[in-house]
């Protein structure tokens, strides 16, 4: 029995992303999750910010790309997402293609969702990324580019040079 296809809406929507944490992975169309809405409201040690997750809205909708992938690919995804210490859980969703097709897919959902905030401006960088590589709507990517993000961390002064 095949697998549902990975509805992606954050990070993995970019194919770099995908590429390095799923080689092969194949990108079957473009996709939208009615009666939802984007939030960023788990803490990422990774990302050094806060991460993307879905949550209930009736009257909302979030895009976002669907992949084909393979057992592999979910043992990866599933490690990537943090499924084993409880960050995100696999969950089977309905979501409608391109072409208004109603399908099953599964994708991440954060488990315990805190408080929502800024992401970080790399992470925003890698939604817009895979939203435009995709061609998602204009006014999602508008959506994504008005998130706001934390500023960027300075970089830490060098270390101090011992005199001799």
């Amino acid at each position: 029995m095949p697998l549902p296809p990975y509805f992606a809406y954050g990070s993995n929507m970019a194919s770099s992303q995908m590429a390095d944490r799923c080689p092969g992975a194949v990108c079957l169309s473009v996709a939208r999750l009615p009666g939802y809405r984007l939030a960023f409201d788990a803490w990422s040690n990774r990302r050094g910010g806060l991460v993307a997750d879905v949550l209930p809205a009736p009257d909302s909708e979030v895009w976002g790309v669907l992949w084909e992938v393979t057992d592999d690919h979910v043992q990866a995804l599933d490690r990537y997402e943090g499924v084993a210490r409880g960050q995100y859980r696999r969950e089977n969703l309905r979501v409608e293609s391109a072409n208004g097709e109603s399908l099953q897919a599964f994708a991440y959902v954060i488990c315990n969702p805190g408080e929502e905030g800024p992401t970080t401006d790399a992470y925003q960088a890698l939604l817009l990324e895979g939203a435009r590589e995709h061609g998602l709507p204009s006014d999602w990517v508008k959506a994504i580019e008005d998130v706001l993000t934390l500023p960027p961390r300075p970089s830490p002064p060098p270390p101090p040079t011992l005199k001799s």
